[in-house]
């Protein structure tokens, strides 16, 4: 028996995915709505909507997505049921690096499931990366999320540093899977009709969560990886904030500590270029400002 919780501001995708699950579940369960037309964050909307459940099994989903499974009710509760499972998701990665990052960390660590569509509604395509039917990650993707009423109460959503849609489902699944193990499925497909926006926010938030989840989850590094996402949070960072001396320490908080000699002189001149070319990179943040 599930419990599906849904912040919705979408009245026609919330209809649609009503009918969807109606159609597709195959098992007892029950749909929790929490209208939320942007008055409070989803970590309190998810909050909210867990405390109204009457089931063992909860399930997070955003409403712009339908289900192409028949019978997904009873595949999940068995993912679910097995000893020291977490989070069960359609999207995820196996590896968290030391900069502020998506769960999109790498294509060699991440794991999807998934019909990829947008808000037009066409030219949907399918992501599939698995290659059994339980992947285990660290990093959940939020357009899914199912988990164990027992398990969720010793974490909910952070509704206290997190405001606002971003964040949420990284911060929860990193701090999940310290203790039990989050997996990615492939017997259950969704279509999603969105891709994201990741602005100012999603960065802002995407900071919040590495700095509240710090440790080291994978056992080896990856030198590689690790210069690509740090090399991604400078150029994202440099999106929004100016360059200067107190964001350049800030930035070098998320240093990786393990790199190969020649990763550590790109970072390094990656740097100089920003310092060397700081007043025009500046003066383009304080356009977009503005505007």
């Amino acid at each position: 028996m599930i419990s599906i919780i849904i912040s919705s501001y979408l009245p026609k995708f919330f209809s649609a995915l009503e009918k969807n699950i109606e159609e597709t579940i195959g098992s007892s369960y029950e749909l929790i709505k929490i209208d939320n037309p942007g008055l409070m964050g989803i970590c309190k909307a998810y909050n909210q909507g867990a405390e109204k459940a009457k089931y063992e099994n909860l399930l997070f989903i955003h409403e712009d997505i339908l289900f192409h499974t028949q019978g997904w009710g009873e595949k999940l509760n068995k993912h679910l049921s097995k000893e020291n499972t977490g989070i069960i998701g359609i999207a995820g990665s196996s590896y968290v690096p030391s900069a502020p990052s998506s769960w999109t960390v790498s294509e060699k660590y991440n794991f999807v499931h998934i019909l990829q569509g947008d808000k037009s509604n066409t030219d949907s395509f399918l992501i599939h990366s698995t290659k059994r039917n339980r992947e285990e990650v660290f990093a959940v993707d939020g357009v899914f999320m199912a988990i164990k009423k027992e398990n969720y109460a010793q974490f909910k959503f952070n509704e206290t540093i997190l405001k606002g849609f971003h964040g949420y489902d990284l911060d929860f699944s990193l701090r999940v899977s310290k203790k039990l193990q989050n997996y990615v499925i492939d017997d259950i497909l969704i279509e999603h009709f969105s891709k994201g926006n990741r602005d100012k926010l999603w960065l802002d938030n995407t900071i919040l969560v590495r700095e509240n989840n710090h440790l080291t989850f994978q056992k080896k590094s990856d030198s590689e990886t690790e210069k690509k996402s740090f090399l991604g949070f400078l150029y994202n960072y440099f999106t929004y904030y100016p360059i200067n001396t107190k964001n350049i320490v800030f930035t070098l908080k998320f240093y990786p500590k393990k790199l190969t000699f020649n990763d550590h002189l790109i970072i390094t001149k990656k740097y100089f270029k920003y310092i060397r070319y700081h007043k025009s990179i500046n003066r383009k943040i304080n356009t977009n400002t503005e505007n």
